[in-house]
């Protein structure tokens, strides 16, 4: 967990070329299996738009803070966040298909709330 994923409305550091996957290969820190991010991605395109809703509340079940009354900024700036850390080549804060399916992936993997 950085800054950016603790307080996304305040910090965006270490931000998206921190190495948050090399060092999850060496046992430090979580990263999704490629291969159920795929499964979760179910044949949509990763940049297909999903119900942000949706997204944000298994962001929640992750351990991000997300409240009922975020505003759409707000909300995109933990989308964000989360995408610096698992998907750092497109952090857009756009609630996506593949944004889903690492989350998905992520509370298989390590369980969920």
């Amino acid at each position: 967990m950085a800054h950016a994923d603790i307080a996304p409305q305040r910090k965006d550091d270490p931000g998206p070329l921190f190495p948050w996957q090399q060092l999850a290969q060496q046992g430090i820190g979580a990263w999704p299996d490629a291969q159920r991010v795929n499964f979760y991605l179910a044949g949509r395109a990763p940049h297909t738009p999903v119900d942000t809703a949706s997204l944000l509340e298994l962001l929640a079940r992750y351990g991000y803070d997300v409240k009922p009354d975020m505003t759409p900024r707000e909300q995109r700036r933990v989308i964000m966040a989360f995408q610096m850390h698992f998907r750092p080549t497109l952090y857009n804060g756009e609630a996506d298909a593949e944004t889903q399916a690492i989350a998905e992936a992520l509370l298989e993997k390590y369980g969920q709330d």
